[in-house]
């Protein structure tokens, strides 16, 4: 209470000095007339003048409450209602920018939900071409498929890693859209992580015969409870990193997949490693953020730097956590812990 009370006289405190100096004016003048009387008339004017500048203190407190919490109420939902119940409390000049403000606040909300809208617009005409441009790229697989023999070895080779490119793409960019969604459609089951790592390393298998790495699967039969869908997605970005950015002078490129068991937590480890042009060490800190990119080499030039951003946002939902290796120097290696199922 004394606490409120300070703050309004501190507020205040112009017309509270213009008072106080009348009230001494006042005690000077009786003084000056009768000063037997002014010493019996002294204690009840202060003990009067102090309860009253509390009184005045706390209706100006109640004002000052019901002001603010109209402006707040105002500022978060500027119609005429609200506009109405400000000018109320308001006087003078003050109800003139209280209008303007209301005008100035309607038409930046009208504003913001029209972008609102053409954005939600436009996202969902990117994942409807994202969905619909999948059947002319199965038609493309169908067709490199069983054309195989047909198109000459370099021909097949480029096509595949075209369209290897874009099904990447298409696919970040539905995840993208995904993670970004108010209300998510995992579907969280037990699996095998051998069996899962597997698949998506046969996804990619064309490209690694033709970039000649070697694929190590040191992958335990071990389950895990996790999302398909959103654990091969994960596992193909860290792959295609892994293809995208080798090391063009190693004579022998290699991926390792392992799992190890965390003895403290039981929580399950998934470690990929391999022996590309790697990361550096002031760059790892940043490799989840969104567009990050980095300076190794002119592959990372080339990158959108979302493919980690994306993984991370999905391992998040997957509850998987990911940890990238500073130990690790001859390449990249990062690791997945799945939590442990009783």
């Amino acid at each position: 209470m004394i606490r409120m009370l300070v703050s309004i006289f501190i507020k205040h405190k112009i017309w509270l000095t213009v008072i106080m100096g009348l009230n001494s004016m006042l005690g000077v003048f009786l003084w000056l007339m009768d000063v037997q009387s002014f010493t019996y008339i002294l204690p009840p004017l202060l003990i009067g003048s102090i309860l009253l500048y509390c009184f005045i203190g706390f209706i100006l407190y109640r004002v000052d409450k019901r002001k603010e919490k109209a402006i707040l109420n105002f500022i978060e939902n500027p119609d005429l209602h609200e506009e109405e119940v400000c000018l109320s409390l308001f006087s003078g000049g003050e109800k003139e920018i209280i209008h303007l403000i209301g005008a100035k606040l309607r038409e930046k909300d009208e504003e913001i939900k029209e972008q609102a809208l053409n954005l939600q617009e436009y996202e969902e005409y990117i994942e409807t071409w994202a969905h619909e441009i999948k059947t002319p790229l199965a038609l493309m697989t169908f067709v490199l498929d069983n054309r195989k023999d047909e198109i000459s070895t370099s021909t097949y080779q480029r096509l595949e890693y075209a369209r290897t490119k874009m099904q990447e793409d298409i696919e970040r960019m539905l995840y993208y859209a995904r993670v970004k969604a108010e209300h998510l459609d995992y579907l969280f089951t037990q699996m095998s992580l051998n069996e899962i790592c597997k698949d998506a390393v046969d996804e990619y298998k064309n490209l690694l015969e033709e970039q000649k790495i070697t694929i190590n699967n040191e992958v335990g039969n071990v389950q895990v409870l996790s999302d398909k869908k959103g654990l091969l997605f994960v596992l193909r970005q860290v792959l295609s990193n892994s293809i995208k950015y080798r090391d063009s002078e190693e004579t022998d490129p290699f991926i390792t997949l392992l799992t190890n068991i965390d003895k403290k937590s039981g929580n399950i480890i998934l470690t990929i490693r391999d022996n590309g042009i790697g990361a550096k060490s002031y760059d790892l800190p940043f490799l989840f953020d969104k567009g990050f990119t980095g300076d190794t080499g002119q592959q990372r030039k080339q990158s959108t730097g979302m493919g980690l951003y994306l993984v991370s946002q999905v391992a998040h939902c997957l509850q998987i956590k990911i940890q990238v290796s500073e130990e690790y120097k001859e390449g990249f290696e990062i690791s997945f812990f799945f939590p442990f199922i009783e």
